[in-house]
């Protein structure tokens, strides 16, 4: 567990580095741009994901599993990398015909509410081509062991990219049309960055070993990437398929709207992005040597930390949720719906842990892909059903509903074939801390200074959760880090 706690606080640490400079980057956005050029960056990122995923052949999820057996420094890990940029070379060909097929239907279902989109539509290609590789090769890397560069580049220095394009544009010394390019550059060159740390740390491989592949190996790959195509498809469409029907049924500028709430929704996200860069090859690991009750301990681990701080910040935006939109111009006034349901769909999804990654790595993989195949159908489904209802806020409570529905399936599966059961009363003792900590905020009048009341109003949510989570002691790992921090820069040991 050592790696996977230092690896995953430089993660945690870039990852919120990076929510710091998206948060800044968000707000800048609301204000520089119109709701519907933000609309258009939303959409071409969620029809690159989209595509990206789907291009990728399943090739990430065989990476997470089958990397340990190919695992061999000073044999070039068997040739591993090329098996990876080759099966995704001809995902990325078999892309561009389907979107030069697909481009008209695109043209047609946009020309008269998402015009912007239109425009840039040609952007699609290359950026789509970046994702996918950046997705390659930070497997790669992931499964050596190596996640924090793909932290680094992702989520801290795309951010500051993005910033620097956005001054440019502020003291117009860009147009949009040059705003548009850079943010993609912007977003194309952590893959750059990727591409030039392997080869500088000697991990460029991408000679074959022959005869090491053999015809079990080949098949059990075959299958899982068979398997994955689906499962990861399936996956990309429940993550993105909110702005694409929101720009279909509302247009690019309620898109727009939603993609400003998506972020503050997504950022109790954020710890778990960052355990799970790490853990994807430690669970891996642990199925290669049938090691269950170390599995077990893992997903415990996960669900309770996981659980702590996602209720730590799930507490401090309901808190401070009239504050964030002042501090957004008022037609994103809507988005605040969309911030509260997004939050309680993602805290649900924090306190059920590394759940999707055990299944992935196990041998019941086949049934996570029936169950993402199930949440695809609920998400369009419900999607179809409450955006005409409710707008933007229907696409959030389709996201939850999915999410919710989702996770409590992989519950189930898992509890049922492994009896892994990771809550306790301890679970219930968070929950409660949760409550007590947005007592005082609730309370509490708002002050005359937006910043200051942010401020108060933060440190006391923080101060009662923190306190009574030491108190209790019911969460070991976090527990030990804040005392480490408290310890080193106050003059009073806890």
């Amino acid at each position: 567990m050592g790696i996977i706690e230092k690896q995953a606080t430089k993660n945690a640490i870039y990852s919120y580095l990076g929510a710091g400079l998206g948060f800044v980057t968000v707000m800048w956005l609301s204000h520089l741009l119109a709701p519907a050029q933000n609309g258009v960056l939303r959409i071409l990122v969620a029809y690159a994901a989209l595509f990206a995923q789907f291009a990728n052949l399943g090739f990430t999820a065989v990476t997470n599993r089958f990397f340990p057996y190919f695992r061999n420094k000073d044999n070039g890990h068997n040739g591993f990398l090329f098996y990876a940029l080759l099966v995704s070379g001809i995902g990325f060909a078999l892309c561009c015909i389907v979107f030069y097929y697909l481009q008209p239907t695109l043209i047609a279902h946009n020309v008269g509410k998402s015009p912007l989109f239109i425009t840039y539509l040609f952007y699609l290609l290359p950026l789509t081509f970046f994702t996918i590789f950046f997705n390659v090769l930070d497997s790669y890397l992931r499964a050596g062991y190596n996640s924090v560069i793909g932290s680094f580049s992702k989520e801290f220095l795309q951010r500051v990219l993005i910033l620097v394009v956005l001054t440019a544009y502020f003291f117009e010394v860009i147009n949009f049309n040059i705003l548009i390019l850079l943010y993609i550059v912007a977003t194309c060159l952590p893959t750059l960055l990727l591409l030039g740390y392997i080869i500088k740390n000697n991990e460029w491989h991408i000679q074959p070993v022959r005869g090491f592949v053999s015809k079990e190996l080949r098949t059990q790959m075959l299958k899982l990437g068979m398997y994955s195509i689906i499962t990861g498809g399936a996956g990309a469409i429940i993550l993105n398929i909110d702005a694409v029907m929101i720009n279909w049924i509302l247009g690019e500028e309620k898109t727009g709207v939603y993609g400003v709430a998506f972020y503050f929704g997504t950022i109790i996200l954020i710890p778990a992005r960052s355990l799970y860069r790490i853990m994807s090859s430690m669970v891996a690991e642990a199925f290669k040597t049938n090691d269950i009750p170390q599995i077990k301990i893992m997903y415990h681990k996960s669900c309770n930390s996981q659980l702590t701080i996602g209720l730590l910040l799930f507490v401090g935006i309901y808190a401070n949720i009239d504050n964030i939109m002042q501090l957004i111009p008022p037609e994103y006034a809507a988005g605040k719906s969309v911030i509260l349901i997004l939050s309680i769909g993602y805290l649900v999804e924090m306190a059920t842990g590394i759940n999707q990654l055990i299944i992935a790595n196990s041998k019941y993989f086949r049934y996570d892909t029936f169950i993402v195949l199930s949440m695809m159908a609920v998400v369009i489904i419900a999607n179809m059903i409450f955006i005409p209802i409710y707008g933007i806020m229907g696409s959030a409570i389709a996201t939850a509903i999915t999410g919710i529905y989702g996770n409590a399936m992989r519950y189930l599966l898992l509890y049922n074939k492994y009896q892994m059961q990771p809550y306790t009363a301890t679970t219930l003792q968070l929950i409660g801390i949760g409550l007590l900590a947005y007592l005082p905020s609730y309370f509490m009048p708002y002050l005359n200074n937006l910043y200051v009341d942010i401020i108060i109003r933060s440190t006391i949510v923080a101060g009662v959760f923190i306190v009574f989570m030491l108190k209790l002691e019911l969460s070991p790992e976090i527990n030990s880090k804040v005392r480490k921090i408290v310890n080193r820069f106050s003059p009073v040991k806890i």
